[in-house]
């Protein structure tokens, strides 16, 4: 894990302490949480549709007759 300072103010910091007591985890842990909420993560290269077009996401790549825009937003029915 990586170790990050910040500065707060002090009603912030007290809504931290408050909900961090109230969960029963760190104030840090509370930070991850939100962050990882509010911000979230990339998805993964391989769940990225756009990865399909390189023939690398399964292996099979493009089929003859699929478009990008199939790959991208699915077959069109």
């Amino acid at each position: 894990m990586k170790r990050l300072q910040i500065s707060l103010e002090p009603e912030l910091d007290q809504l931290l302490n408050e909900m961090a007591r109230q969960s029963g985890v760190s104030k840090a842990e509370v930070v991850r949480r939100s962050l990882r909420q509010n911000i979230g993560l990339p998805p993964r290269l391989a769940d990225d549709p756009i990865f399909e077009l390189f023939g690398s996401g399964t292996g099979q790549g493009r089929r003859p007759g699929e478009t990008v825009d199939d790959i991208l937003y699915g077959p069109r029915e």
